[in-house]
């Protein structure tokens, strides 16, 4: 690898050109970045679903976006700066291969040192690269592997962070439920723009109902960006009225997370949210998921389908049961 002397890197650019859980889930490579190269400032470059995911991570200076193509003026802003301003080194965070992140490193070429991993197209924008990512490979790994073609020390721990503003706001949302001795269990049952990832939502229903029968418990919905209308057609089938929280920025929703005592949930964004502020999970995996994306830990439960690409399959009663296990379990009793 070209050689460099972590205390003589001034300027590191990231780019990573994907969605919430992605950039969650590379958080602690660039963290990693962050403490390898203590006299940096780390610059990250993220496609604009992510611009309130880079606002929480505690280990970048700062971020620009890189909007939609057609959207000409911006996109010829983000690419003057990444061609004028100095970088000692160039990061692609994306595992697999990206047209807008091909170009973006394309456009670091006067950066020493430009690392990814192998794709099999374009790999001649890099001067160092990973590995390319084993299909059972998880995030987490593949990362760690980067770490390491680097010379950086990597944890992967998930980490994120909210400020009082979001604290507050949860607290509004939240003014009409106080704590008392019932736990919390947070249900996210989107991303309904997915099929196959998502659970479906008669299941959802039935699962809820009998949440609903344990006095020890107290259930609420959570309904993501354009996700209130099938939340509340979910919420008006159970058997007695849910809090639903609505619609919110992403660190008001991690605030409510944050006073819940389990997140059930399909595998999107907020799961990696929740594990992220270390808040106890149950995800309904599918057999890709489960491999890839699933959250690690003693406060991490789920259920796995036994297909591949979907999560469907997953019955109620293996939900449920493994669901009271989770609830019982010393690391979430806690």
């Amino acid at each position: 690898m070209a050689s460099l002397a972590p205390d003589d890197v001034q300027e590191v650019v990231a780019v990573l050109i994907g969605r919430v859980g992605d950039l969650i889930v590379a958080g602690p490579f660039l963290r990693a970045l962050k403490s390898g190269y203590p006299n940096a400032r780390v610059k990250l470059t993220v496609s604009r679903l992510c611009i309130e995911t880079a606002a929480l991570l505690p280990f970048v200076d700062s971020f620009e976006v890189m909007h939609r193509l057609h959207w000409v003026g911006r996109v010829l802003m983000t690419a003057s700066g990444l061609i004028f301003n100095p970088c000692d080194l160039a990061v692609d965070l994306n595992p697999s291969f990206s047209r807008t992140s091909t170009l973006l490193m394309t456009l670091l070429h006067r950066a020493p040192v430009r690392a990814g991993f192998k794709k099999g197209r374009w790999d001649k924008v890099f001067t160092e690269q990973a590995e390319a990512a084993g299909e059972r490979e998880h995030m987490l790994d593949r990362y760690a592997r980067l770490a390491a073609l680097l010379g950086i020390p990597y944890e992967p721990r998930l980490e994120l962070r909210l400020n009082e503003e979001h604290q507050e706001e949860a607290s509004r949302l939240l003014c009409d439920y106080p704590k008392g001795k019932a736990r919390r269990i947070l249900v996210h049952a989107g991303n309904f723009k997915k099929f196959e990832n998502r659970w479906p939502e008669e299941k959802f229903v039935e699962l809820t109902n009998r949440l609903l029968g344990d006095p020890s418990l107290e259930v609420f919905y959570l309904a993501g960006p354009g996700e209130a209308e099938p939340v509340a057609g979910i919420v008006s089938r159970l058997k007695r009225p849910v809090p639903v929280v609505p619609p919110s920025p992403l660190g008001v929703v991690g605030a409510v997370i944050k006073r819940m005592d389990l997140c059930l949930m399909n595998i999107t964004g907020t799961t990696h949210l929740a594990g992220a502020l270390d808040v106890p999970t149950f995800g309904l995996y599918s057999g890709y998921t489960d491999a890839v994306w699933r959250l690690r830990g003693p406060r991490h439960f789920g259920a796995v389908a036994k297909e591949w690409e979907s999560c469907r399959s997953i019955s109620v009663d293996e939900a449920f049961e493994g669901l009271r296990k989770a609830l019982w379990a010393p690391a979430v009793q806690r």
